[in-house]
C-alpha cells in the first residue's frame, strides 16, 4: 500500500518536473548555431541592434545675462569709487524691474595695475578695476528690458543672455522617452519585416545628446544704444524682445539590442 503511494507521489512529481521544463524551454529563445574563429559551435540568442535620435525644442522660461564692468584710470581710489558708482545703476536698473536682488550674482571686484614697457622701461600707466554679474530672470521681455537699459551704459559690457529651462530634468526625460520609442518602433519595423517579433531588451545605451542653450547675438550692443536714443526722443521705448533666444534644443540618442523571437 505505502509502495503505490509512494509510486504516484513519484509520477506526480515527475509530471510537475515535465510541466516547468517545457514552460523553460518555451520562454527561452531559440539558440542559432553560429561557427567560432577557433571552428568551434556556438549557440547565439537571434537579436536586433537599432539606434534612435529624437530632438525637440521647448520654450525657455529662464533667461540668464551676464554683465561686467571695467573701469580704468591712473588713481586707484578713483577708480574703485567709480567702479562702485557704476555697479549701483546696474542695481537701480534691476529694482526699476523689479527683479528680486536674489537673482542677482556679482563677482568680487578685481583691480589690477597696468604697465608700459616703452623703451624697455616699465612705468605704472593706471589701474584695471573688474567685476561681472550674472541676473536671471523668468520673462523674456524683462530680460529684453534690461538688455536694452544696460547696452547703452558706459563701461557695461552685455557678455552673454541665453535661454534656460527651469526644470532640465524632466524635460530630458521627455525627450529621451521618446528617442526610446523611436527605437522600439524602428526594431518592431525589422522583425515583422522577416516575420519574426521583439523580445525582451537585451541591452541599451544613451549615445552622446545633450542640451543647447541658445544665445543672442552680440550686435545687441549697437541696437541698443539706438534703442535707448530712440526712448529719450520719443519717450520710453518698448523692449526689443526679438534680440533675446527664446527656444532651447534638447536632444537625446539611444542603442538597444532586443532579442528576436
Amino acid at each position: 500500500m505505502i509502495s503505490k503511494l509512494l509510486n504516484i507521489i513519484y509520477l506526480v512529481l515527475l509530471i510537475v518536473c515535465v510541466c516547468v521544463l517545457i514552460r523553460v524551454v518555451k520562454a527561452e529563445p531559440a539558440a542559432v548555431p553560429v561557427a567560432a574563429s577557433n571552428g568551434a559551435v556556438a549557440f547565439e540568442v537571434p537579436r536586433i541592434e537599432v539606434s534612435a535620435s529624437e530632438t525637440k525644442k521647448f520654450a525657455a522660461d529662464k533667461f540668464e545675462m551676464g554683465f561686467s564692468l571695467e573701469i580704468r584710470g591712473k588713481d586707484k581710489e578713483s577708480v574703485s569709487k567709480r567702479l562702485a558708482e557704476r555697479r549701483s545703476v546696474i542695481f537701480e536698473n534691476v529694482k526699476s524691474l523689479e527683479i528680486p536682488q536674489s537673482n542677482v550674482e556679482q563677482n568680487s571686484v578685481e583691480i589690477h595695475k597696468e604697465w608700459s614697457y616703452r623703451n624697455s622701461k616699465r612705468e605704472l600707466v593706471g589701474y584695471v578695476a573688474t567685476q561681472s554679474f550674472v541676473i536671471t530672470v523668468n520673462r523674456k521681455i524683462d530680460a529684453a528690458a534690461l538688455v536694452q537699459a544696460l547696452s547703452s551704459e558706459p563701461d557695461v559690457e552685455i557678455q552673454r543672455t541665453s535661454a534656460q529651462l527651469k526644470d532640465v530634468d524632466a524635460v530630458q526625460s521627455t525627450v529621451i522617452k521618446a528617442a526610446g520609442k523611436k527605437a522600439t518602433a524602428k526594431a518592431n519595423d525589422y522583425a515583422e519585416g522577416v516575420g519574426a517579433k521583439l523580445g525582451r531588451v537585451l541591452q541599451i545605451n544613451g549615445e552622446g545628446g545633450g542640451i543647447i542653450y541658445n544665445q543672442y547675438n552680440r550686435v545687441y550692443r549697437a541696437k541698443g544704444v539706438m534703442l535707448a536714443a530712440n526712448a529719450m526722443m520719443d519717450g520710453a521705448a518698448a523692449p526689443d524682445e526679438t534680440a533675446i533666444a527664446d527656444s532651447v534644443e534638447v536632444s537625446a540618442s539611444v542603442r538597444v539590442v532586443y532579442e528576436l523571437k
